[in-house]
This record gives C-alpha cells, sequence and structure tokens, in this order.
C-alpha cells in the first residue's frame, strides 16, 4: 500500500503544472525579413540607384501573393522576438515585412497591398520628415498604427549613426522614439539603423532607449538572441527572380 501511494504522489508531482516543462529560447531561426523603401511605378529616368530601392506596386503584389501561395507566414516583432527570447513556436515558413524611411508611396501604394493579404508589417520612420513633402503624415502614420501596423523607429533625421558624435547619436535614437510614440500614443518598440550602419556603441544605445530589438540590412536571413539588436534584414528590390531566390536561400 505504501509503494502504491509512493507511485501516486510522483504521478501528480510530474504532471504538475509547476513542473511542467517551459519553452526554451530559440539559438538560431530562419526568418527572411523584407525590407523595401520606395513601393510606387517606375517612372522615366529613374536613376539605377533609385531604382534598385524602388519595387513596382504590381510586382509588390506579386511578391505577397507568391509567399502567400507558397506557405509562407507573415509574423510580425513580437512574434519573433517572443520566438528568441522565450522559444515561442513560430508558424510555417515565417517571414517578416519591413518599409523603411517613411515615404508616401508606402501608405499610396504598399498598404492596399497589405491590407489585401492581410499582412502585418512594420513601418520604420524617421520622425522629422513626416508632415514634408513625399513623406507621410503623422495622420497616416497613425491610421497605420491603428491598421495591425507596427510603427518603428528610424532615428530623427537618418544620419549614418557611427559617423556623429555619441551625444548627438544617442538624441537621434532617442528622440525619435519619443516624438513617434507622443504623436501616436503607442509604445514603439523596435528600431531600425540607417543604411543598416552601426558599431557596438550604437547597439548600446539602441537598447538603453528601451528597444526590444533592432534591425540591419544584409544577404541573410538567420536570426538568432545574440544578434536581436542586429537582426538581418534583406532589401528587396523589383527583381522577382530575385526575390523568389531570396526566402528559398
Amino acid at each position: 500500500m505504501k509503494e502504491f501511494f509512493i507511485t501516486i504522489f510522483l504521478l501528480i508531482v510530474l504532471v504538475s503544472p509547476l513542473h511542467a516543462q517551459t519553452p526554451t529560447p530559440t539559438a538560431s531561426i530562419r526568418v527572411p525579413i523584407l525590407t523595401y523603401h520606395s513601393v510606387r511605378p517606375y517612372y522615366p529616368g529613374i536613376t539605377k540607384l533609385v531604382k534598385e530601392f524602388t519595387v513596382p506596386p504590381d510586382i509588390f503584389d506579386d511578391q505577397l501573393k507568391y509567399l502567400r501561395d507558397n506557405g509562407f507566414t507573415a509574423i510580425t516583432p513580437d512574434d519573433l522576438t517572443d520566438s528568441l527570447t522565450s522559444g515561442k513556436a513560430l508558424p510555417p515558413k515565417p517571414f517578416m515585412i519591413n518599409l523603411d524611411d517613411g515615404w508616401l508611396n508606402q501608405f499610396r501604394y504598399a498598404f492596399p497591398i497589405l491590407k489585401k493579404y492581410h499582412y502585418p508589417a512594420v513601418f520604420y520612420i524617421y520622425s522629422n520628415v513626416i508632415d514634408k513633402k513625399v513623406f507621410l503624415t503623422w495622420n497616416q502614420v497613425r491610421i497605420l498604427a491603428n491598421a495591425n501596423m507596427i510603427i518603428g523607429g528610424h532615428t530623427k533625421s537618418h544620419p549614418e549613426l557611427p559617423k556623429i558624435t555619441s551625444d548627438e547619436a544617442r538624441k537621434e535614437i532617442t528622440g525619435s522614439k519619443k516624438t513617434i510614440e507622443s504623436k501616436i500614443g503607442k509604445i514603439v518598440d523596435y528600431f531600425a539603423y540607417p543604411f543598416g550602419e552601426y558599431n557596438g556603441n550604437i547597439v548600446n544605445m539602441a537598447m538603453e532607449a528601451g528597444y526590444k530589438s533592432a534591425r540591419a540590412v544584409g544577404e541573410c536571413a538567420n536570426q538568432s538572441k545574440d544578434k536581436l539588436f542586429t537582426l538581418c534584414g534583406i532589401t528587396v528590390t523589383g527583381d522577382f527572380n530575385r526575390f523568389v531566390a531570396l526566402v528559398n536561400k
């Protein structure tokens, strides 16, 4: 009889929620962070450099359709952060959409297509240009923030952060966050380095400012906990074949 009660006790302890296994952080996971700039039609006289950072709306639509039709699943920065830090499971073939700088054409052309596919995206804006010609208005930023889109910080004036003084860099990083938060009434948790440029000092500033993660740029799709503040974003162009190769690499 004694052995019976010991067995029952052990079973209760082993299945108790207090002793249930908790998720463990993910060391590394493949999540392409698809990074866009201008989404608008090509125009006569467009330079090679501008064209490289421009994706026409029809191709943007084709790219999102390809992702949908081939089993990819859009996630948010919260999803990625939770996976890397606490082991939260991600859906099959996860990816993320980023749009940098705050161009007006992103609202005019990209936003309707994002809504068409029900995909969330992160709009990384630099605050000094909002309400100025060819850029978003604060009202449009608020519309995005209230429509399942995430607004991220991208400094105040888009400088090359490692090339300015520490005081200037800190003001750029923290000032933008405070301005955006005051304008949209929501906490801004995510940051992108202008031009993808950073160093150890800049990374520390992003952490100290209260961001949960920060994104750079590159040709990689693997994200890891130890690089939570140097996440790798892939710059997307209007080359559809290149896009397919990148998301499947």
